[in-house]
């Protein structure tokens, strides 16, 4: 509910505060005094776009503020928690615009854009007959206003669950394939690469044994040489073993004396002729190693080269293609797991497709029903507004499945037609403003059972229309002011009488300094401005009887 709407330096309102309170407030005045001035304000409080032309004729700045009481529990709260802004019951929202062309917009002292300002307080203000894109104009909110009535919660969240499961597979899908793809691009290139480490079947540490046994092979004769070699030195007639056994018998001749540096003599030469027996087993080995090696030095240099090949072609050390190897074949298998997973994702999609399409049936058959219920409600009401001639109907579009949203297959327009015998378009294109806020009139008196949280002004509503149409608008009026905050700028005696409140907008000058200012009435006022709405500038009694009774009915 708005509560309160502070101006300052806006055109002809040097300073201005109005409180509201629930119920219908009726805003009058003659023509230029300033009611446009007013709508004029309360938009930028809506996020319309700036017209700098706004500010009062010789002041630098200009601002506007709207004091909404906000229960926790309003449908702004979510839209309020996602830009961070905390409230207790009250919203302070503040438009500030400066001669400079800069304008800033707070809510609760907290700095947002124009966008989030005009985003939060659709949640809180309905204005009629001012701006196009929003209300009733916007056919984009007529699918919500017949869902309101269709009262089909249920189905809407059904459709929603199974709306939402349906693009999570679709997003799942989508994905799964890109990698699929990704993957069958090289497909080829990693079964050709697997299968070619596969043949080779690389080991670990294996370079380094190649290369010493290239190194082996290299050298065998220079090793064949010199172990003959050693062999004819340690075993031939005055070799070492020989010369080592002549020197021990040399030795043993004397070891009876007993003298300490013969005994250990002896003891040496008996390490050094187990020495060379083990050398001699040694050199023996090596030998027949040597002779009884088969390797290929062409094999080693084949297999060498293979690895080092395969290294350089995954930019790998050869130790490293073991690993290559495991995430090729890791490849493989995840190429084959998505194919598999696309199978089953998009069997599990063609099921939740048809169960969202048979919600979306479900949904859209009660809207079906309730839109001719709708639109003969709001066709009975037409002849009260001076719509005599008008008729209104719901028309259903069937949207394609990839056009569909989380609220189902159907496109909702609203169609009138002002004439019976002209066809019905789009309301927003044959509507004029005050026609179009008597078929919105029209609609929330049918609709006064829903939960509505917006204060509604209604404006030009009584264009072209008196007497008793004028006063079944403003029976309408207060019908609605009856269960939630409604506002209207009227022309009508009639409409005026029918307000719980009343305000008074006129243009005073002070010493050539031409200001507006508003004023509350109390009933006696309330006569003489009904009784001047009746007769004109110069009252007579017979319009403040008039106003008294239109007052009193």
């Amino acid at each position: 509910m708005l509560k309160e709407l502070i101006i300052k330096n806006i055109v002809l309102i040097e300073f201005l505060n109005i409180e509201f309170n629930k119920g219908l407030s009726v805003l009058t005045g003659e023509t230029g005094t300033g009611k446009s001035i007013l709508l004029d304000s309360l938009g930028l409080i809506l996020g319309n776009r700036v017209d700098f032309n706004l500010i009062r004729k010789g002041e630098s700045e200009a601002s506007v503020t709207a004091v909404f009481q906000v229960h926790n529990n309003h449908s702004v709260a979510q839209i309020l928690n996602k830009y961070n802004i905390e409230f207790e019951n009250e919203l302070l929202i503040r438009r500030q615009i400066s001669s400079n062309g800069k304008s800033k917009c707070f809510i609760n002292d907290i700095l947002i854009t124009r966008n989030a300002l005009s985003e939060i307080t659709d949640y809180l203000v309905e204005l009629q007959g001012q701006f196009e894109d929003r209300g009733l104009s916007n056919i984009k909110t007529h699918l919500s206003l017949l869902d309101i009535y269709s009262n089909h919660d249920n189905l809407i969240q059904t459709t929603n669950k199974s709306f939402n499961k349906l693009k999570e597979l679709q997003k799942e899908i989508t994905e799964t394939k890109i990698r699929d793809k990704a993957n069958t691009d090289d497909n080829e290139w990693v079964k050709e690469s697997f299968n070619q480490l596969e043949s080779l079947d690389p080991k670990l540490g294996e370079e380094e044994k190649l290369n010493q046994t290239k190194l082996f092979l290299n050298n065998r004769e220079k090793i064949f040489i010199a172990i003959n070699q050693s062999k004819t030195i340690i075993d031939d007639e005055l070799g070492i073993e020989d010369l080592i056994n002549k020197l021990y018998k040399t030795f043993v001749k004397v070891k009876s004396i007993d003298r300490l540096n013969i005994n250990q003599a002896v003891e040496i030469i008996d390490r050094i002729k187990v020495d060379i027996e083990e050398l001699k087993s040694i050199v023996n080995s090596e030998a027949s190693e040597v002779s009884e090696d088969t390797q290929n030095l062409e094999f080693v240099n084949d297999r060498l080269h293979e690895l080092k090949s395969q290294a350089r072609k995954h930019n790998c050390n050869i130790d490293d293609l073991i690993r290559i190897k495991k995430e090729l074949k890791l490849k493989i298998d995840q190429n084959d797991n998505n194919k598999f997973k696309i199978d089953k994702l998009q069997k599990e999609y063609e099921e939740i497709k048809i169960e969202f399409i048979s919600n979306c049936k479900l949904l859209s058959d009660s809207r079906r029903k309730s839109a001719i219920y709708l639109s003969k409600k709001i066709n009975d009401e037409l002849p009260h507004l001076k719509l005599e001639n008008a008729n209104f109907k719901v028309e259903f579009e069937e949207l394609e499945l990839e056009n569909a949203t989380e609220i189902g297959m159907d496109r909702v327009i609203f169609l009138v037609s002002t004439n019976s015998s002209v066809d019905a378009l789009p309301i927003n294109k044959v509507a004029s403003g005050g026609e179009l806020s008597r078929f919105l009139l029209a609609i929330k008196v049918v609709l006064e059972t829903m939960v509505h949280q917006r204060t509604i002004i209604f404006d030009e509503i009584d264009s072209g229309i008196g007497g008793a149409a004028a006063n079944a608008v403003g029976d309408r009026l207060a019908k609605l002011g009856n269960n939630y905050q409604t506002m209207v700028v009227t022309h009508s005696p009639q409409v005026t009488s029918k307000g719980h409140y009343h305000y008074l907008v006129q243009k005073n000058n002070i010493n050539n300094n031409i200001t507006t200012n508003v004023t509350k009435l109390n009933e006696s006022e309330r006569v003489e401005e009904i009784a001047r709405m009746v007769s004109g500038s110069f009252i007579t009694n017979e319009a403040r009887e008039a106003a008294s009774k239109l007052l009193n009915t």
